[in-house]
């Protein structure tokens, strides 16, 4: 990756030709000689270091506490020709992680920095705001949604097809619980030539059934008790725009009928009322197999075929893994706008959180960012501080398991995690700098998992 580095200086001599050597050799260097530009660059961006001018202004180690208070992640070096006992201790006071010589050799200097980037890259990165957006990221964000998989970047390309092409023909949606079908849905609905007119959503298994005829097709006063007025339905509502039927499979054969003559003459027939004619595109969703339905006799075949002319699948998260990034990066940053927070999840937690299945798909993966970054206040989540059930790496298979049982089994997950980064790291030192703990933490842990074993297997 290509790091970056964030300089101030107010030798800009000096400055210059640091920033054309560390450039040559493959770093990215912003510089400034303005205290107030560099808070800003810190307040907005992520550097993997930054080099301070210790004498700058006669104020350097002030603008370290200034730094660190604004983002305690960021890793400050000191950079001086001042080699004093008391610059080096105002340093350290002030969060900086090292003192460089301006009149260090080159090599050695940037062997320094090169050190600290990777110290960045394996304990401190965080998911953070993507500056520089692939075209992939570009081109779902132009449909509403988060993402860069190649899935994703499928699924925009027919939402943008299906807007421009499909001229009010039926949209049939098919996908888990939490994975967007409301927003695949509202994506067409902005694309298309009726963005200007309604969109009305609507959650069929929210509604009492009792209820569902009036809400979707209106009614006449008087037309049965408590009808005390006249109401449109979301039908008449949506008239020239789009509505969105949610878990259509939960309606009643009954009113599957009805909806079947919306479907085929674009008439609403309100309890009590006359026919209506209307106007309105209708996009369907359900997380059941419709055919499955069909022939258990619990859904319409006819009706089947008219809201199925179009059909569009959004997949689980588990089968784009690559949206996870981008997804935990736009949830953070609404979660901490919100909370007035500045938590962020380091990048070590990445690889844990793409491999669990999450089962409750992005509306999973919304409440589990938002859990995380409330309990963790202004601090980074580590992976250390991630729930135990996303270490799990299958899917709940269909065998229950004794809630005896549960507690042991995430810890087994969770210490296989921390073996294969102990093989891998080649030490335990190691292993422990990779997994952001103290070797006596980590030893803590191997400890615990061991007498749990033996207590486990009767060895007490």
């Amino acid at each position: 990756m290509l790091y970056e580095i964030l300089m101030l200086d107010d030798d800009l001599k000096n400055l210059k030709a640091t920033k054309r050597f560390l450039e040559l050799n493959g770093l990215s260097v912003t510089i400034t000689d303005s205290i107030s530009d560099a808070v800003e660059l810190v307040r907005v961006n992520e550097y993997a270091l930054m080099l301070l001018d210790f004498n700058m202004a006669k104020l350097g180690h002030k603008v370290a506490e200034e730094i660190r208070a604004i983002s305690p992640r960021q890793q400050i070096a000191m950079y001086s020709c001042d080699q004093s006992r008391e610059a080096l201790k105002q340093s350290l006071q002030a969060g900086a992680i090292d003192f460089i010589e301006k009149d260090r050799a080159p090599a050695e200097i940037l062997s320094t920095v090169y050190m600290y980037c990777r110290r960045y890259d394996e304990l401190i990165r965080t998911i953070g705001r993507t500056k520089n957006k692939s075209e992939k990221q570009r081109l779902i964000e132009s449909v509403g949604m988060i993402g860069q998989s190649d899935t994703s970047v499928k699924l925009a390309n027919q939402i943008l097809q299906i807007a421009n092409s499909s001229a009010g023909s039926s949209v049939h949606v098919h996908g888990p619980s939490g994975a967007g079908k409301e927003l695949a849905a509202k994506a067409i609905h902005e694309k298309s030539d009726r963005s200007k007119r309604p969109f009305i959503a609507i959650n069929c298994a929210a509604i009492p059934k009792d209820l569902l005829e009036s809400t979707l097709f209106g009614h006449k006063r008087g037309s049965f008790t408590g009808a005390t007025a006249d109401q449109d339905g979301k039908f008449i509502q949506a008239d020239k725009g789009t509505i969105f039927l949610d878990e259509i499979a939960e309606l009643s054969l009954e009113l599957q009928a009805k909806l079947l003559r919306v479907t085929q003459e674009r008439v609403v027939d309100p309890i009590g009322g006359a026919p209506r004619k209307v106007d309105v595109q209708i996009i369907s969703a359900t997380h059941q197999n419709l055919e499955q339905l069909v022939r258990m006799g619990r859904f319409r075949e006819d009706l089947m075929y008219r809201i199925k002319v179009i059909e569009l699948d959004i997949a689980p998260l588990r089968d784009r893994v690559d949206d996870i990034e981008p997804l935990i990066e736009f949830f953070t940053q609404k979660t901490n706008e919100r909370r007035g927070g500045g938590g962020r999840f380091q990048r070590r937690t990445l690889d844990i959180l793409k491999r669990y299945h999450w089962p409750g798909n992005v509306r999973e993966l919304a409440n589990v960012v938002e859990r995380h970054l409330i309990l963790a206040g202004q601090n980074d989540i580590r992976p250390d501080d991630l729930d135990l059930k996303l270490y799990q790496t299958d899917s709940p298979n269909s065998q229950a398991v004794k809630l005896s049982e549960f507690d042991g089994r995430q810890l087994e997950a969770k210490m296989g995690y921390i073996h294969g980064v102990i093989e891998n790291a080649g030490s335990k030192a190691e292993a422990a700098r990779r997994l952001g703990v103290t070797a006596p933490h980590l030893q803590y842990l191997l400890s615990g998992s061991r007498a749990a074993r033996s207590k486990a297997s009767g060895g007490a």
